[in-house]
């Protein structure tokens, strides 16, 4: 090869975006995709046991709410806690035993945690909102020839606060994401 060949293709193979291994991602970043992950199976899982409509892995999921006695909605919600707790210790575990600093933080951490948090509070408040004024259309004008999201029975009501905090979790750990990915992208 010439030598102007050689650095042409130098530059030219510079220039392109590289594709991203897990080896390039920090510890939070990484702690944020497998909690995003998590937290979307544990929203996916409370739908799937409190709604009716599509199959989808063998469970009905859809916007008919179905109504359960407390007990069924109360183990509902007990085993996304305790699922979504396993699965953080486990993830904790992995990361402690590979010897990745799961606590340590810098500043630039920090920035981007207080970030992701007031995205995922703004998220909280966007879908509280869109709660309160779904329930008072539904009430406000009733058709009954639509199968409606029922938000106004127990079983209604909580899937709707455990989807909030679902939601808000989600938010979270994508706002992590792409602002660890927005910083790189400025380094």
């Amino acid at each position: 090869f010439p030598s102007h060949d050689t650095e042409a293709l130098v530059l030219h193979t510079t220039a392109m975006p590289q594709p991203m291994y897990t080896a390039d991602l920090n510890v939070a970043e990484k702690k944020a995709w497998t909690e995003l992950l998590i937290w979307a199976g544990a929203l996916l899982f409370i739908w799937m046991r409190l709604t009716a409509g599509n199959d989808l892995l063998g469970q009905s999921i859809g916007f008919t709410v179905v109504e359960q006695s407390a007990s069924r909605i109360f183990s509902a919600y007990l085993g996304v806690g305790i699922l979504a707790a396993i699965a953080q210790l486990a993830v904790w575990g992995y990361f402690k035993s590979k010897g990745e600093l799961i606590d340590f933080r810098d500043e630039r951490d920090l920035a981007i945690e207080k970030q992701a948090n007031q995205a995922a509070y703004w998220v909280g408040v966007f879908a509280a909102q869109c709660v309160i004024i779904h329930v008072l259309a539904n009430e406000a004008f009733t058709r009954p020839d639509i199968a409606i999201l029922d938000l106004t029975s127990a079983t209604g009501i909580v899937l709707a606060l455990i989807t909030i905090l679902l939601l808000q979790e989600i938010a979270r750990n994508i706002a992590v994401i792409t602002l660890y990915q927005r910083y790189r992208d400025w380094e």
